[in-house]
């Protein structure tokens, strides 16, 4: 899940990047007050997608650290993951 994650969200922003800068999509969003062209709309969505990929690494990196501690701290006090004391 972790690997999905990076390499969609790395290809997604070097995507968004190079149709906002190299095709033209910055220019036409500075320049036009609307309607754009699909170009800077698609390179939105991208981005937008890339976001949604960098947060999911982020929730599943944080979430395997907290799943560490809590494992490490249940040998150091003897205790099942689950169970109180």
């Amino acid at each position: 899940m972790l690997k999905i994650s990076k390499w969609t969200m790395l290809a997604s922003f070097a995507l968004a990047l190079v149709l906002w800068l190299g095709f033209g999509g910055r220019a036409e969003y500075v320049a036009s007050n609307g309607p754009y062209s699909p170009v800077v709309y698609l390179s939105g969505w991208i981005a937008l997608l890339g976001l949604i990929a960098a947060t999911a690494l982020t929730v599943g990196f944080f979430g395997a650290q907290i799943r560490r501690t809590a494992a490490r701290n249940a040998v150091r006090s003897g205790t099942r993951l689950g169970r109180g004391r």
